[in-house]
C-alpha cells in the first residue's frame, strides 16, 4: 500500500522577483514586512490560495506541527 502524503499543501519557495509578498503572520503593526527576492519562506495552500510566512513565523508553525505529529504518534503507540 502506498504511503499517503499529508503535507502536500505545504512547500518552501525562494522568489526571484521583488514584487510585494506580505508575510501572513506580520501584515500589520511594527513587525509588518514583505518577503522579497531571495527570501526563502514557507507557503501553505488553503482553498487554492498561497499563504506565505517568513522564516521566523515558519519556525513557529513547524514547531507546532511537529508537536501535533508527536502527539499522534504517541496516541497510535508508534
Amino acid at each position: 500500500m502506498p504511503t499517503k502524503a499529508i503535507l502536500r499543501h505545504i512547500r518552501v519557495e525562494t522568489p526571484r522577483t521583488n514584487h510585494e509578498r506580505p508575510c501572513a503572520a506580520h501584515r500589520k503593526g511594527k513587525h509588518a514586512h514583505y518577503i522579497l527576492a531571495g527570501d526563502t519562506h514557507l507557503v501553505v495552500v488553503e482553498n487554492d490560495k498561497a499563504i506565505r510566512y517568513c522564516q521566523s513565523a515558519a519556525a513557529e508553525i513547524l514547531d507546532a506541527a511537529q508537536g501535533d505529529l508527536d502527539r499522534l504518534r504517541q496516541q497510535l503507540g508508534i
